[in-house]
């Protein structure tokens, strides 16, 4: 009530119970009701119609008030468009060219490495001249035949046969008047000689060292088997992982065109930016330099395995071969051994070390006397008749070693540092096995770990390449966006053949560094 009063106060003399509206606010309404209606907000619904009100009160225009965005139906969904499709072609897609040789298994590449390998022929000539050495002291302990025929002719007097000057004259003298034979003008001689050791330390203490060494080389053979073995096994790694790379870095090209041929297509519809299409298409560069690096690699790749196998060209895998197939064929062609003390290498670095010690008592035994029967026996000519044998010499000489400025001396300073030598590098060598044997198995273990976070790296980066290229094609994203989830995309890619890569190869070495092979 004392609003209404208060309000029919304000009323202008005019036109009772109406105000008059200012120029240009539209049609008058009621004072009453402009000043004394309560401000309402925009309901999302209108309101239920309000009862007839004794008098009529015109609603005051109110304030604009914000609008509330009405309730959702969840099964309103925008209609999403379908993904995008785009055909791109790239000279750079074709796959890598197959090798013009291709191993098909690990039996063949072995039989390769058998006929061709340099190192192993090299190592054979090894064990072939060890094998020449014992044979050579070997002789020196049996006896010992030779035999020499000379002619000789007096030219001052025919009639006087000369065998060596004083010897010549008691033959051609005494024996022809005892025994009634008269050698030849034109002498014949005959000579033959034989020596027996009987005693010689020298040489019988170096057959063992002989022997030793012979065993150093077989030694040093199986270490050369292991380490080709290692080296084909590592070559055939190396390519099947290049090979699967160069597929990936196609893979990764293609991706990138076709995201490339999205930027464009929203250019040419007005919904991007030349700047979106640079971007992108910087990334399609980076993805071909990739496939061209990867596709070189895997051409070197290819050509250590042909020299590994003694090849002078590129040599690759057949398709479809697993390399878990070859490295089985690896750990069948060696065996796993129980001690390290047993390992070809440690074993060979040992037994060099036996033979400089056998080096010292060899030098020591050479000052020892040593004592030989000699059996000479000469036959000549004669007329009448063909030859007589009137000589044959049986003896015994005894050599004893008084002074012989200071050889065997020097020989035995160059045997003890010779020693000295091969005792360090034996311990240098188990220490480094000890240590190679434990890092071994310790990246078996860290390798499979990085692999396995590599593969869970890729997913992500996959998810995230998936929905960035999604949002650009609905025009939520942004081409940096784009470009940066392909860039790591690509990475992750990269990043897990290459961890596979390296965990192969551990198993490899882990599995070697305790192994002997005996193909």
């Amino acid at each position: 009530m004392h609003a209404l009063v208060f309000a029919a106060l304000l009323v202008p003399a005019g036109v009772p119970g109406e105000a008059t509206a200012s120029p240009g606010s539209g049609p008058s309404l009621p004072l009453v009701a402009q000043y004394t209606a309560p401000p309402q907000r925009a309901p999302p619904a209108p309101p239920p119609p309000s009862p007839p009100a004794s008098a009529p009160k015109a609603q005051a225009p109110n304030p604009p008030a914000q609008r509330q965005p009405a309730s959702q139906n969840p099964d309103d969904v925008p209609e999403v468009p379908p993904p995008f499709q785009a055909n791109v072609s790239d000279p750079l897609l074709t796959p890598a060219p197959a090798a013009p040789q291709q191993i098909q298994s690990w039996n063949e590449a072995l039989t390769l490495l058998r006929q061709r390998s340099t190192d192993l022929q090299a190592v054979l000539g090894q064990v072939e001249f060890a094998a020449g050495t014992w044979r050579i002291a070997l002789a020196n302990l049996l006896p010992t035949v030779g035999g020499t025929l000379s002619v000789q002719y007096n030219v001052l007097n025919p009639e006087i046969p000369a065998v060596g000057g004083g010897i010549g004259g008691g033959v051609g003298g005494g024996v022809a008047g005892a025994g009634g034979f008269k050698p030849t003008e034109l002498l014949g001689i005959g000579v033959l000689t034989a020596n027996v050791p009987v005693v010689d330390l020298a040489s019988l203490y170096a057959l063992g060292s002989a022997k030793e060494s012979r065993r150093t080389a077989a030694l040093s053979l199986a270490e050369t088997r292991r380490q080709l073995t290692r080296g084909l096994a590592q070559a055939l790694v190396s390519v099947s992982s290049n090979e699967r790379l160069a597929e990936v870095n196609r893979v990764n090209l293609r991706t990138a065109l076709e995201r490339l041929a999205l930027a464009q297509r929203r250019f040419e519809l007005g919904a991007g930016t030349r700047l979106d299409v640079v971007r992108v298409e910087q990334d399609a560069q980076v993805a071909r330099r990739n496939v061209v690096t990867g596709d070189e690699n895997l051409r070197q790749a290819r050509e250590a395995l042909g020299l590994a196998l003694g090849t002078p060209s590129a040599v690759g895998l057949k398709p479809g071969l697993e390399l878990t197939t070859l490295l089985q064929g690896a750990k069948a062609t060696c065996r796993t051994l129980e001690s390290l003390e047993n390992r070809p290498d440690i074993a060979a670095a040992k037994s060099r070390q036996v033979v400089a010690e056998r080096a010292i008592g060899e030098v020591y035994r050479q000052y020892a006397p040593t004592l030989d029967l000699t059996s000479t026996t000469t036959a000549l000519t004669v007329n009448p008749g063909f030859a007589e044998v009137p000589i044959w010499n049986v003896g015994a000489s005894l050599v004893l070693p008084f002074w012989d400025g200071g050889a065997r001396e020097g020989r035995l300073r160059q045997a003890r540092g010779q020693l000295e030598q091969a005792r360090a590098d034996t311990t240098d060598r188990e220490r480094n096995v000890v240590i190679e044997v434990t890092q071994a198995k310790r990246v078996v273990q860290v390798t499979q770990a990085t692999r396995d976070l590599a593969e869970r790296e890729r997913g992500l980066a996959e998810e995230n390449d998936r929905l960035t290229r999604r949002s650009f094609e609905v025009g939520t994203g942004t081409s940096l966006e784009l470009v940066q989830s392909a860039g790591a995309l690509r990475q992750a890619e990269l990043e897990l053949v290459l961890r596979d890569f390296q965990f192969r190869q551990a198993q490899v070495d882990a599995f070697l560094s305790e192994a002997a092979c005996d193909w």
